[in-house]
């Protein structure tokens, strides 16, 4: 059973535990983390769900998951990158990008936290997870985030929030 902190609307740990695949109560958040790899040439990596995820089969999006109780948000980020792509990073390199709070299909309250990362990496090096992901793409920013707008992407922040496409275009920018 994996076990998730359960956070208050302010984002503050209630010390109080909620185990996935429950109900949350109203006004309970748990934590997550998601990942914007970008690489020198400007683009974002992207990994295609599973068909057989219970929540957007078949989308493109940024790897990212819940944070497990007694988690950060960055040891979440660490976890689930190298877990779903095989990407190994140490803690630091993770960026704090920006926080999202918003309410998942089921109902459950969610803060993300959303990292950059830089890495130039083929993809023929992803590992992929068996059951969360089936194909992964470098996709330049610009058709990102074009994707993003009209919702044929999962964002992190959603299609229309002008500061997070701001922030993101800011961090992905060839170095």
């Amino acid at each position: 059973m994996e076990l998730w902190d359960i956070y208050d609307e302010n984002g503050e740990k209630t010390g109080r535990f909620h185990a996935r695949g429950t109900p949350m109560k109203p006004g309970e958040y748990h934590l997550g983390a998601i990942i914007a790899v970008g690489n020198d040439q400007g683009e974002i990596l992207c990994t295609l769900r599973s068909p057989e995820k219970k929540f957007c089969p078949g989308i493109w999006e940024n790897t990212g998951g819940g944070a497990l109780a007694g988690e950060t948000s960055r040891a979440a980020a660490q976890r689930e990158l190298q877990e779903e792509t095989g990407i190994f990073a140490e803690l630091e390199e993770f960026i704090f990008l920006y926080r999202v709070q918003s309410t998942e299909p089921d109902g459950t309250g969610l803060f993300n936290d959303v990292y950059g990362l830089r890495r130039n990496i083929d993809v023929k090096d992803i590992v992929l997870q068996p059951g969360e992901t089936i194909d992964v793409k470098w996709l330049p920013y610009e058709e990102w985030e074009a994707l993003g707008r009209a919702e044929r992407i999962l964002t992190p922040a959603g299609p229309k929030n002008e500061e997070f496409f701001r922030i993101l275009r800011s961090f992905i920018q060839p170095k």
